[in-house]
């Protein structure tokens, strides 16, 4: 009884969160230094930007039509929500680090640049599918909602 109940419960969450039992479990973005460890949402592109929303506060989101992190070449780019309370999953990313490792989809990446960004500027060139293989995070600076705060991260072996 309890094993059909379990059963119920994961196809009803499946079919909820739009895994079926054809798809894999969705990827986690991992970064130790900040304690980050947040599932990746794909969503489509609305004007420009990701739609992203009101999400989840502790998912980050990915354009669904991107290249995988994982690709040998070009880039992913990755948004998360920061707030001033201190529960969104990008309100430590400005802490980030030349050197400190960030884990997707079973590859790491190692942070190379920080930068803070005006809100109202486009993201649309960070997305590339040629040069080398990285991943931007793209957040809110917790502090100032006008900024962004963006992470650059190389893709290193294993």
């Amino acid at each position: 009884m309890r094993r059909l109940a379990l059963t119920l419960v994961v196809l009803g969450a499946s079919v909820l969160f739009g895994q079926g039992a054809a798809h894999a479990a969705p990827d986690r973005l991992q970064i130790g230094r900040t304690g980050t460890d947040a599932v990746v949402i794909q969503v489509p592109a609305r004007h420009d930007t990701l739609d992203v929303g009101w999400r989840l506060n502790g998912a980050v989101y990915t354009w669904s039509q991107g290249d995988p992190p994982c690709d040998p070449t070009g880039s992913t780019v990755y948004a998360g929500h920061a707030w001033r309370a201190g529960n969104g999953v990008a309100d430590r990313w400005g802490q980030l680090r030349r050197g400190d490792v960030i884990k997707v989809a079973g590859c790491r990446f190692k942070v190379t640049a920080r930068e803070f960004w005006p809100a109202g500027r486009r993201i649309g060139p960070l997305y590339s599918v040629s040069g080398p293989a990285r991943i931007v995070l793209v957040g809110c600076k917790a502090d100032d909602y006008s900024k962004r705060t963006l992470v650059f991260a190389r893709k290193i072996r294993r």
